[in-house]
């Protein structure tokens, strides 16, 4: 086990403590916890790259912290009637799309290696934002115009794989 590892551990781990805290109302410690997430997100790939530490558990770990951290995270601000049901639905969405296509091109033979692209990358950090956002101001209301622009960036990000996972599985019916 090796700090990258650890690190994503722990953002699964501190997952349950953000949700109770979201319901029980406690909206400044469920953005501090959420902010350690978001950090420790950060830290894990850093610290994987330079200190050479990338692990094959740790390539499904990073993106299996992200999902359960950010995934339940939209369900329980949805649960509670803070992010509206149609975001929610259309980041869950592109998760179910982008796993499904990925178990059938895995089911077809096909190796891929998922390697984000600066869209997916900037979609998960506008996701992220949304939730540090609403926990902000979950007291006060907010613009929707930050629900908009992570909607786009998820919808732009889902097309994008299931085209790459297209194009794979074209690649693969024409050899």
């Amino acid at each position: 086990m090796n700090l990258p590892n650890l690190l994503s551990l722990f953002r699964l781990f501190i997952t349950a403590f953000f949700i109770l805290l979201v319901v029980y109302g406690h909206f400044r410690f469920a953005l501090f916890l959420f902010l350690l997430q978001a950090l420790s997100d950060l830290l894990d790939g850093f610290f994987a790259r330079r200190m050479g530490e990338k692990t094959n558990l740790g390539a499904y770990l990073d993106p299996l912290a992200d999902k359960v951290m950010l995934a339940s995270s939209y369900i329980v601000l949805c649960v509670e009637k803070i992010l509206p049901l149609w975001l929610v639905a259309t980041v869950l969405l592109r998760d179910l799309v982008i796993s499904l296509g990925f178990l059938i091109l895995l089911r077809k033979g096909l190796t891929v290696d998922p390697v984000p692209s600066l869209v997916s990358k900037a979609t998960t950090v506008f996701q992220m934002l949304t939730i540090v956002y609403v926990l902000s101001f979950a007291s006060r209301g907010f613009d929707w115009l930050p629900f908009y622009t992570t909607a786009l960036l998820t919808v732009v990000s889902g097309l994008q794989y299931v085209f790459s996972g297209l194009s794979a599985f074209c690649r693969k019916e024409t050899v």
